[in-house]
């Protein structure tokens, strides 16, 4: 799972470094807390390059990396008088994991939602990723930590099905066309002003994604122009319908349906958790002082969060 290298054996009489034990008592600095865990993530990653580069292929750890995102919880959403929070009503990228584990730990080929290491490592991280997300951006210092859910997918699913559709398009688009308000959105599938009824929102769409289909126009006569604007309507129906379609719908939870983040990449993207049920952060801590983890997070660079935080924004509109 993840982007993962492969880490050979330890060496005999070899061992890593004792960590220094907490002061209790001690006030946490999640700060000085973020800082020391990007810098363990960057040795952890320089010492896996050394074992990747290295002729001896046995190996017995393998490093997964994976992105966590963050939303308000859909029960809280209804309720939350906080300006510009339903920027954050859907998922939005907010920090990377970097996890090593054994190569034939039991469990972990297991699905994501299922692997107790990631659930725990999240959990263990949970001050830090949220304070990375505040660093990303400024609406999640609005939100109380205890609103906020988690999610987890392995680095390569992510820019493979999300990355690439939302970042590199939105570069690509210098109008950054690829978002649309809902009241463009209802006039695009020429719908009542308020339409919410997602019965009423599909039948529109598909009336006029079948009515604005370019293969329909082939052999019929029509002219090169003709075709080509009639992709671009289509297109304007299709993103217009995904607008109206974004956020979560229904019951937090339920399990039926999905928010705009989670539908990128439609069924061959399998590998997203879904929002994490983490565990008491001092039963995450009692794992990591069993020294069960070598792990460490990172935040994502601002422009990468915010492309999620406008797009939320610009879609509840």
């Amino acid at each position: 799972m993840g982007m993962g290298g492969a880490a050979k054996s330890k060496k005999k009489g070899g061992g890593s470094k004792k960590k220094k034990a907490p002061v209790p008592g001690a006030k946490f600095d999640v700060s000085k807390a973020c800082l020391k865990s990007e810098k363990y993530y960057d040795e952890i990653q320089k010492e896996q390059a050394k074992i990747d580069n290295a002729d001896d292929d046995t190996f017995e750890y393998i490093t997964a990396e994976y992105i966590i995102t963050a939303r308000i919880k859909p029960s809280e959403m209804k309720d939350m008088n906080i300006p510009g929070a339903a920027s954050v009503s859907d998922w939005v990228p907010i920090s990377q994991l970097c996890l090593r584990r054994r190569v034939d730990e039991p469990g972990f080929d297991a699905h994501i939602r299922d692997c107790v290491r990631v659930r725990t490592a999240v959990s263990y991280y949970c001050r830090e990723i949220s304070y990375m997300g505040t660093q990303g951006a400024s609406i999640f210092k609005s939100i109380p930590r205890s609103s906020i859910e988690y999610a987890a997918e392995p680095v390569d699913s992510f820019y493979k099905f999300v990355h690439e559709d939302v970042i590199q398009g939105k570069n690509q688009d210098e109008k950054n066309s690829n978002t649309m308000t809902k009241i463009d959105a209802r006039n695009a599938l020429e719908l009542e002003e308020g339409c919410t009824d997602a019965s009423e929102i599909k039948s529109a769409y598909r009336k006029l994604s079948f009515k604005l289909h370019p293969d329909r126009l082939v052999g019929k006569g029509k002219s090169e122009e003709e075709i080509k604007q009639a992709a671009e309507d289509f297109a304007k129906v299709k993103l217009a319908y995904e607008s109206m379609s974004s956020g979560v719908r229904g019951d937090a939870g339920d399990g039926k349906h999905r928010s705009w983040y989670e539908s990128l990449g439609g069924r061959a993207r399998t590998e997203f958790s879904g929002r994490m049920i983490l565990m008491p952060l001092d039963e995450a801590k009692e794992a990591f002082r069993a020294g069960m983890y070598k792990s460490a997070v990172c935040g994502l660079v601002p422009d990468t969060v915010m492309a999620f935080v406008t797009r939320n924004q610009a879609a509840s509109r």
